[in-house]
């Protein structure tokens, strides 16, 4: 029987990381991020698979919802702007902006004005990119 025990615990205190393992999958997909001006600013989301990244203006107000993405040390590797200023979103996604696999990124979003500089920023989010 004591053997049986030595073999029983091993083998559910596995099943059990498993099952919590499938229930919460490793994802850089987390959810949209808000500028410091929510709720009228701006919001962006980043998809793993396809380094999709969406931007909305969420509020008419003359302002541009502004995305950045930026290498692990901080460097910029690029940032766009959505396009509308009304609620829609743009969005761009690899080949033209390819993410390296099994790096970690960091993103933030703010609210921009032609000709100045964004402001109103979220704070950074870090995502691991490992699709």
């Amino acid at each position: 029987m004591k053997r049986l025990t030595q073999l029983l615990i091993p083998a559910l205190a596995l099943s059990g990381l498993l099952t919590l393992t499938a229930a919460f999958p490793a994802s850089a997909d987390g959810g949209w991020w808000y500028s410091r001006d929510h709720p009228k600013g701006a919001k962006a989301y980043f998809r793993e698979h396809g380094d999709r990244v969406t931007v909305c203006d969420i509020d008419k107000d003359g302002y541009r919802a502004l995305v950045q993405v930026m290498a692990d040390t901080g460097s910029l590797a690029y940032q766009f702007a959505d396009t509308y200023d009304d609620g829609r979103c743009s969005a761009r996604s690899a080949p033209r902006h390819d993410l390296l696999e099994h790096n970690h990124y960091k993103f933030r979003v703010c609210i921009v004005r032609i000709g100045q500089r964004p402001h109103h920023c979220s704070p950074i989010h870090r995502v691991f990119n490992d699709r």
